[in-house]
């Protein structure tokens, strides 16, 4: 494993320099589809992550503040909470997440490894950007693993956890009609997730989240354009249609069918 490198003790001067907020706080670029009026997800500053308490996670028995500091970054990093070449600092971070420096540098330094995160110039914590050819690798390898996982799922998964996809779904669709990127997203995900982790395949499911790591801050650039229409929603019927009849080749289709309409979208976005 390669070794990652030194997190910064305080915050860059590079970032003071740009004109960022005082120590602890994130500026937050916003993409340029993003102008147009629909909801985004701004973090004015670090102690305003979306999603969910850090107290609330539910780790495994004997998880130290590390892990549940970084499980906590992965599911912003994931759920698009965070936007490409958002600017973190470990004061802030420790600050939104009631811990001290040590575990979210820490934490940090795994997702480096895991390319969730980078630093840059030694100093600078920064969320990646994707490239077109970046993203185009990721896409081929989620399209096959997503199909796979959502094939296992579907004879495994419960009638209780479909019928509280369905309302996921449905919060989903709201989130879309009321222009509420984050929301939309978030709802996305735990659809999408949720039914991968049905399929009951750790190593497989670890594999595709360590993609939607990468993947889920440039989400935000499909606002407000592709998620102000309906077809994610209309995918996401067909899926649970799919559910319901425990098809998994129906299912494995739909996840395809809704990776490939969106990605459209962003590749011409991330085109140079």
């Amino acid at each position: 494993m390669p070794k990652p490198p030194s997190i910064p003790h305080r915050p860059s001067k590079r970032l003071a320099a740009a004109g960022a907020a005082p120590a602890g706080t994130t500026r937050r670029a916003r993409p340029a589809a993003a102008k147009t009026g629909v909801k985004t997800n701004t973090l004015a500053a670090d102690g305003d992550f979306p999603g969910f308490a850090l107290q609330d996670l539910q780790g495994a028995p004997g998880d130290t503040l590390t892990d549940r500091t970084c499980q906590k970054l992965r599911h912003a990093l994931m759920t698009g909470a965070l936007l490409p070449e958002q600017v973190l600092t470990v004061r802030g971070v420790a600050e939104a997440f009631g811990v001290s420096l040590t575990p979210v540098r820490e934490a940090v330094q795994r997702l480096v490894v895991e390319q969730g995160l980078e630093v840059v110039n030694g100093r600078t914590i920064r969320v990646p950007r994707l490239g077109v050819e970046t993203y185009r690798e990721i896409l081929k390898i989620r399209m096959e693993l997503e199909c796979l996982a959502a094939k296992e799922a579907a004879p495994r998964i419960s009638n209780e956890e479909i019928e509280r996809l369905d309302a996921v779904m449905q919060a989903h669709l709201a989130a879309i009609q009321a222009g509420d990127a984050h929301q939309t997203l978030m709802k996305n995900s735990d659809f999408h997730l949720s039914i991968y982790r049905a399929s009951k395949q750790p190593i497989l499911i670890r594999v595709i989240e360590s993609l939607w790591l990468r993947v889920g801050p440039t989400l935000n650039l499909l606002f407000p354009q592709y998620c102000g229409s309906l077809t994610g929603h209309e995918t996401h019927l067909v899926a649970m249609d799919a559910l319901r009849r425990r098809d998994g080749d129906a299912l494995g289709q739909a996840m395809r069918d809704d990776l490939a309409h969106g990605s459209r979208f962003l590749i011409r976005l991330l085109k140079p």
